[in-house]
């Protein structure tokens, strides 16, 4: 069963879970919701998240963001965020700012090697309310609080801009909503501008020109498809739009570095990460 939190539910869970309330520097937590979405919050501390199974959606201020198996998301403390999980087994390290050397404001999605999911599971054996002054568990993170610096300089794009006025945010929910079939026109027609006004705006809110947005948004779209239980290419191909499955497979190669069923096995759904 799917929940959805309130932001005081929200709230309320992390404070019983003692995410918010550990007076650790450092801790760990695996959240055993698989299929939940928390309502906007932030952290006093810096969170690395790792899904080691199913597809996460994290949505910040400035952009809408997903992360895939066997990536980590880079969330900063204070960042204001909201988190989608649909069959998703996901483990987080948190860390107080003074054991990350980061000037880094923003949320961001990095590649992580093995050794990512490794490390990630292995710190889940000390939770919010492990013992104070454990000189294992304190070396432990503060090297990985130093690794955690050195991964977040690279950034895949598994991403979407956020739009600053009412119009382009208009034309990306148009766009969101019509995956298959939107055109520039439409998008246009969303925004209430004239073509070569909309490409104009668009570009310059969003960073992109919106034949790109509207790539990347069909190729995230795919990649949360792909990982459901029902799934197949074929239908996810058809679903974001395409009519060839080679072209379908061509792009989501390009954009992942994987094809569309390396993709869908690549989380290990049978872990059970150590304690």
């Amino acid at each position: 069963m799917f929940k959805e939190l309130s932001q005081a539910e929200t709230r309320e869970q992390l404070d019983v879970r003692g995410i918010d309330t550990s007076s650790l520097e450092a801790f760990a937590y695996l959240d055993s919701d698989r299929n939940i979405r928390y309502d906007w919050h932030a952290h006093e501390r810096h969170q690395l998240m790792y899904a080691f199974s199913g597809t996460l959606r994290l949505e910040a201020e400035n952009g809408i963001y997903l992360l895939p198996p066997q990536r980590a998301a880079w969330i900063p403390a204070g960042v204001r965020h909201r988190t989608t999980l649909h069959n998703v087994l996901s483990g987080s390290v948190f860390f107080a700012s003074s054991l990350v050397a980061t000037e880094q404001s923003c949320v961001r999605i990095i590649s992580a090697a093995p050794i990512v999911r490794e490390l990630v599971q292995y710190a889940l054996r000390w939770p919010p309310g492990r013992t104070p002054g454990d000189m294992l568990a304190d070396s432990f993170f503060k090297t990985l609080g130093l690794l955690c610096g050195e991964w977040i300089k690279e950034e895949v794009p598994f991403c979407l801009p956020a739009a600053r006025s009412r119009q382009i945010t208009a034309a990306m929910e148009y766009t969101l909503t019509n995956l298959e079939n939107a055109t520039l026109e439409g998008a246009a027609d969303a925004a209430a501008l004239s073509p070569r006004q909309f490409r104009r705006r668009f570009s310059a809110e969003s960073g992109m020109v919106w034949r790109q947005f509207h790539h990347q948004a069909r190729m995230l779209r795919a990649m949360e498809l792909l990982v459901l239980p029902q799934a197949t290419v074929t239908g996810v191909a058809y679903e974001v739009g395409f009519n060839s499955l080679s072209a379908f497979a061509k792009s989501f190669s390009r954009f992942t570095g994987q094809s569309p069923n390396e993709y869908r096995h690549s989380g290990d759904k049978h872990l059970r990460p150590r304690h």
